[in-house]
């Protein structure tokens, strides 16, 4: 197990390398440079005035120096500068991450408890009504688009009835709150984004989880743990739905991408201050420091997800061994 572990943490190294590499080439690659925000809004900016700031970015070099003197000081946990404020990039993010963590963390909860129950739900009671609306659900939460979904409750939940706050983590007054009502007006603002960060996960999850526990289900010995009279839910939860946990998990692991990639768009939407809308701000100003800090890092949480994914198959099946 340990040298399982170890083999799978330095082999993380490569990857970020390879995902890092492509990043970086993507960036260049892209029309603009990260000069035209401050240039093209300025008349009397002269070619001799364009070439010291690309001198002072490090632009005038060829890109795969830029790209070994960038990784050279990444290893050292050293992101370089933002474009935008010369502030350091690794502060930068260190101030919205915390933020991003909380989202996909409650999202990534709420998809994992409401899709077991409703999976194990449906499973359990094959063919009825209940089993057939989840169905409805699943197909209406692959299909309809969550930004248009988010777009929606924002005008419905926000505006209209004006129950939830519609932007932002906190109120403009929240300093002056108590620490309860601090508390809850943070509530009030996750409601929002972690619902609608969580539709499609959940309609996917609740799938796959039915289809898991309908095959278990079947299984000869689930039939011989109700001939001896053990109750229906020691025999779905103890029994079965640890054996269904393998797809599950797997499942779970591969969300991780999407919910992180999805975090640029509905942090957008929802003004949330996290590390996707600072990404997206950092695409608008072509900052490729600020955006290969929030690449590396997000590569890294995914990275570290599936290596928790896979560190989970052991606890599902003990059978299971890493060499």
């Amino acid at each position: 197990m340990k040298r399982y572990l170890l083999r799978r943490i330095l082999l993380i190294i490569p990857m970020l390398f390879g995902i890092s590499l492509l990043t970086f080439g993507v960036l260049h690659l892209s029309p603009g440079k990260p000069t035209d925000v401050v240039t093209d809004l300025n008349t009397k900016m002269t070619l001799e005035a364009k070439q010291k700031l690309m001198t002072l970015y490090g632009l005038d070099k060829p890109w795969h120096i830029q790209y070994f003197n960038w990784f050279w000081r990444m290893l050292k946990l050293d992101f370089g500068n933002s474009f935008k404020d010369d502030r350091a990039v690794l502060s930068k993010i260190g101030e919205r991450l915390p933020a991003t963590l909380l989202l996909n963390f409650l999202s990534l909860s709420l998809i994992f408890m409401l899709s077991l129950y409703i999976g194990a739900m449906a499973a359990t009671k094959k063919n009825s009504f209940f089993d057939k609306f989840t169905t409805l659900f699943v197909y209406v939460g692959y299909a309809v688009p969550t930004f248009w979904i988010a777009l929606l409750l924002m005008i419905l939940l926000g505006l209209k009835c004006g129950l939830l706050p519609i932007s932002g983590l906190r109120s403009l007054n929240y300093d002056e709150l108590t620490g309860s009502e601090k508390a809850l007006d943070i509530l009030k603002h996750l409601i929002l984004p972690v619902s609608v960060m969580a539709l499609t996960g959940l309609a996917a999850l609740t799938r796959y989880c039915r289809s898991s526990l309908l095959e278990v289900l079947h299984q000869d010995y689930i039939r011989t743990a109700r001939a001896k009279g053990l109750p229906e839910n020691k025999v779905l939860w103890k029994h079965a739905f640890r054996n269904a946990l393998i797809p599950i998990i797997t499942i779970l692991g591969l969300m991780l991408p999407e919910l992180i990639g999805g975090s640029f768009i509905f942090e957008t939407i929802f003004a949330y201050p996290g590390m996707g809308r600072l990404g997206y701000e950092a695409i608008l100003s072509r900052d490729y420091p600020l955006l290969m800090g929030i690449g590396t890092v997000a590569a890294f949480l995914t990275l570290l997800g599936n290596l928790i994914a896979d560190l989970l198959y052991a606890f599902a099946d003990p059978r299971i061994r890493y060499r």
